[in-house]
């Protein structure tokens, strides 16, 4: 995908393109942007697990995020 319809796709799905995503650049976007797709399907794990997990993750170690 271009970077313009990765922006596209990251605005249709979120409605806005978040700031940390807006300054990646072309093949960073488009990787960062296919993880968090896959971060917010279900799969083994449904969305709010992966979502559970990364929480506590961020909370161990101490994430300013």
């Amino acid at each position: 995908m271009t970077r313009q319809e990765v922006l596209n796709d990251i605005t249709k799905t979120l409605g806005a393109v978040p700031g940390w995503l807006s300054r990646l650049d072309g093949e960073q976007l488009d990787h960062a942007w296919a993880n968090q797709t896959w971060f917010m399907k279900d799969t083994k794990l449904s969305a709010r697990d992966k979502a559970l997990v990364a929480f506590g993750a961020a909370s161990a170690t101490h994430c300013p995020y």
